[in-house]
């Protein structure tokens, strides 16, 4: 017959309790699991591991891969609490099973001064819960906030160089009438004016994907982007200096020629 002088406060606090150290034994016993599992999966002939999974220890592949991933990210840190006497250990010591996979939405480096800030261990599933969406909510406002910051750099600096407007238009030979062109002069200059036009995008297609491109690699390496930067206008400085005057004129020595014929 149950004690008459018990409260039903004292009885719940009493579950509750049973309640916590179950979930951690849980999650000791699923980093066990996991343990082996990973083991397992090294010696499991290559492409029989589901059907082990299934006719071994009757798991999916998605429990065994989830079990696996508490056994590596909260397995290190309790085996080595385990191993060390009168000390009070990592905070991870302290959470139950489903703690531990709700907290998998921080990052592992940022994981252990979370539950210390948070006193994770004596939160309810909800309250953690909450805590991590919001955090999660926080950290997309502000990777939107840097994309569109990067996307408005973008703009910017491409913006920033104007290319020189090109004039699309088909050269019409003159017309001498003392010595007309042969038949064929007006569609060989439609023909080489054609070709040029196809160059000319061609080389302002790839000058505007060269800027994204200086745009992006000043993100990631500002060394790179410098050096790539100065080959590409010394390039561009040579081309322009030989467009000043192009094609080049032909010296010949014919003036010298005549010169000593008259004497």
């Amino acid at each position: 017959m149950a004690d008459s002088n018990r409260t039903p406060e004292q009885i719940a606090s009493e579950i509750n309790f049973i309640k916590e150290q179950s979930g951690k034994m849980l999650l000791r016993n699923a980093i066990e699991i996991g343990q082996r599992l990973t083991e397992a999966k090294e010696v499991v002939p290559h492409g029989e591991w589901l059907k082990w999974l299934t006719e071994s220890v009757s798991y999916s592949r998605s429990t065994a891969s989830r079990l696996m991933k508490i056994f590596r990210e909260y397995g290190p840190e309790l085996s080595s609490v385990d191993g060390e006497e009168g000390s009070n250990g990592a905070p991870v010591q302290h959470l139950n099973y489903t703690q531990g996979l709700i907290l998998f939405g921080i990052p592992i480096e940022e994981r252990e001064q979370f539950i210390e800030d948070n006193d994770v261990g004596n939160m309810s599933k909800r309250e953690l819960q909450q805590i991590i969406n919001g955090l999660q909510e926080s950290e997309n406002q502000v990777k939107q906030k840097e994309e569109k910051a990067e996307e408005a750099e973008d703009k910017v600096m491409t913006s920033s160089v104007e290319l020189i407007p090109v004039e699309r238009k088909v050269i019409k030979p003159k017309i001498v009438p003392i010595a007309p062109p042969a038949e064929n002069a007006n569609a060989d200059s439609q023909r080489y004016d054609a070709q040029y036009a196809m160059h000319r995008d061609n080389m302002l297609k790839a000058y505007e994907e060269l800027l994204k491109t200086l745009v992006a690699l000043n993100r990631v390496d500002l060394v790179k982007k410098e050096a790539n930067r100065e080959e590409a206008l010394k390039i561009t400085t040579n081309m322009a200096e030989t467009l000043k005057k192009y094609p080049p004129e032909i010296k010949t020595n014919l003036h010298i020629k005549k010169i000593e014929e008259s004497y």
